[in-house]
């Protein structure tokens, strides 16, 4: 059995020392091994009514929800009613892209392992509520393509949650935040987990902040949650530390709920740990369903990150350690998650997180200047003999896609320059190499891709591919 009380200690520390000028205003924690577990809390959950963090608060989960969007498509996999390798449109007639082509060869495995390739990463149809939140979105994403063939590389894919959420949908008769509170956030045993928004009304809940106008200074955001048409990708659900421990707890006993629920069997819970498509960069890990399967300090973890308006959670399951790690973060600083996650990892692996890459003399690439772009997003890439410039920009394609992306945190338009650190691989200038050992600072790394059956050439920024259009 572990003694937790040093890794206690060790986080309480981190903790105490964030504050509005490290970028924080408020922040959680929650770690499981075996039987034990605590929660530590810091700071507010909500500066404008001056709230104090407490671990029994709740926070937006964002995209984490994609774990349980998985976890509850596999249940209807379990009853028999979806296969994984059948064509999306089997169970979505009216699904399509502009590519129709494309369209018809996505399967449901492509939607929940990042393959599938749709063009759509920042849609967000804001104009329905309710149980047709989820069908306003199919209907534009069917003016979308793709930035691959189906099944030819990975792209981190809002829009195929979104549309396996829609499939949960149709095969219940019931809106997505009813199947998932009795579906999963009941047999799970995650009592203080919802994915109505209106429910923060009436409990204790955490709201994002970002910087404020005076250095130093943080102000709460403007925009609560991403709207309802992206539920199933991470809009809506609210959950507590003591959830997601509960969900985590699901996940390594497989499948059985720590209140003695069956929700997923044992076979589909490996699945959801089995590598299903790699890359050959070191900052893209391999994707199980739903997973995403980075090494880190000696150690495999199934792990997911999520986003809210000025907020920022992490979550992993460590089954090699019987242990599961939960965090959410209040402010810029969304690099906490790592240093909590990371302090959690080494502690029980006794091994040091390093960065996944083998730093090697390089210098920029000349030809991956040009430009690049994908749905709202157009990068602008200029080099010389020791920096790669890199120009980002998203263009709202209405008012109301400008307002949400405003209040949600904009890219920087100003160049960043990056430095090569392998031949093909780029980090942000100035980056320290141990932020680029967790999970969030890896993604900050940026390769250049050749093109690819099926693939055109193109950055890998993170999870996304840009594909280069000049």
């Amino acid at each position: 059995m572990q003694n937790l009380d040093a890794l206690r200690d060790r986080l309480s520390d981190i903790l105490d020392a964030q504050s509005a000028a490290t970028g924080v205003a408020g922040a959680v924690v929650g770690v499981a091994v075996g039987d034990e577990q605590f929660s530590l809390s810091h700071g507010l959950a909500n500066l404008n009514a001056g709230q104090e963090f407490t671990p029994d608060t709740g926070w937006l989960l964002g995209s984490v929800t994609k774990m349980l969007t998985t976890t509850l498509l596999l249940r209807m996999v379990d009853a028999g009613a979806i296969e994984l390798d059948r064509p999306v449109h089997r169970y979505l007639p009216d699904f399509t892209l502009t590519d129709t082509d494309a369209a018809a060869r996505i399967t449901v495995r492509m939607l929940v392992n990042h393959t599938n390739g749709m063009d759509a990463d920042s849609l967000m149809p804001s104009d329905v509520r309710g149980r047709d939140a989820s069908r306003s979105y199919l209907s534009q994403l069917a003016r979308r393509g793709t930035v691959f063939e189906p099944g030819a590389g990975i792209h981190y894919s809002n829009p195929g949650f979104v549309v396996a959420a829609r499939i949960i949908e149709e095969q219940t008769g019931s809106p997505f935040e009813r199947v998932i509170q009795s579906e999963l956030f009941d047999p799970c045993g995650m009592n203080d987990a919802t994915a109505v928004q209106t429910q923060a009304f009436l409990r204790r809940t955490a709201i994002g902040s970002f910087s404020g106008t005076e250095p130093g200074t943080l102000q709460s955001t403007t925009l609560f949650s991403l709207p309802e048409s992206a539920a199933g990708a991470g809009g809506t659900p609210i959950v507590t530390t003591a959830d997601m421990i509960a969900f985590g707890r699901m996940h390594l006993a497989g499948g059985l709920a720590p209140n003695g629920r069956r929700v997923l069997s044992p076979s589909l819970v490996a699945a959801m740990q089995t590598p299903t498509a790699s890359e050959d960069v070191p900052h893209v890990p391999p994707i199980g369903l739903g997973w995403w399967l980075p090494a880190i300090a000696g150690t495999t973890a199934a792990w997911h990150g999520g986003g809210s308006p000025g907020g920022r959670s992490s979550f992993c399951i460590l089954p090699e350690y019987d242990a599961v790690v939960v965090s959410y973060v209040s402010g810029p600083n969304a690099l906490l998650n790592d240093t909590m996650h990371t302090a959690v990892i080494e502690h029980l692996t006794g091994r040091r997180a390093t960065p996944p890459f083998t730093p090697a003399s390089a210098t920029p690439d000349p030809d991956v200047a040009g430009s690049y772009s994908s749905f709202q997003l157009e990068v602008d890439a200029e080099t010389d003999e020791l920096r790669l410039m890199l120009r980002t920009s998203i263009l709202p394609y209405d008012a109301e896609h400008r307002r949400i992306l405003a209040a949600y945190g904009n890219p920087p338009e100003t160049p960043v320059p990056h430095t090569a650190v392998a031949p093909g691989l780029y980090a942000p200038e100035g980056m320290e190499p141990d932020l680029l050992a967790g999970f969030f600072g890896r993604a900050a790394l940026i390769a250049s891709r050749p093109a690819a059956p099926g693939r055109p050439a193109g950055l890998q920024m993170g999870t996304r591919f840009v594909p280069k259009t000049g």
